[in-house]
């Protein structure tokens, strides 16, 4: 799983956003868990910022292997919310209806 993170360099949230996904990667290495900051304002924002809809800043988006969001969010998370996407993201937590009807087949 991938994270990247999308900043600006004229947000005052930006750097908790980063410090908090540095974090989670660190907790979540064994996973195979990374993460990719893109600034504002830089070729490669300007040419995948459209690709994911980034419409505000900071915006954590998870990918996949194949590159398909698997979570999105928008603004700085608490670790605890962070943590539980990576960790759906990841399938380490099931959802509701996976605890009550399993995993689809």
């Amino acid at each position: 799983m991938q994270l990247l993170v999308f900043v600006s360099s004229h947000c005052l949230h930006c750097p908790k956003a980063v410090e908090a996904v540095k974090k989670a990667v660190s907790k979540y290495s064994d996973y195979d868990l990374n993460y990719r900051k893109i600034r504002a304002n830089t070729t490669e924002a300007k040419e995948i910022s459209g690709s994911y809809d980034i419409r505000a800043y900071p915006t954590i988006i998870g990918l996949n292997e194949d590159n398909e969001i698997i979570c999105k969010m928008v603004g700085t998370p608490t670790e605890e919310k962070l943590a539980k996407e990576i960790e759906k993201g990841l399938g380490l937590k099931k959802s509701f209806f996976e605890k009550i009807f399993g995993k689809k087949k």
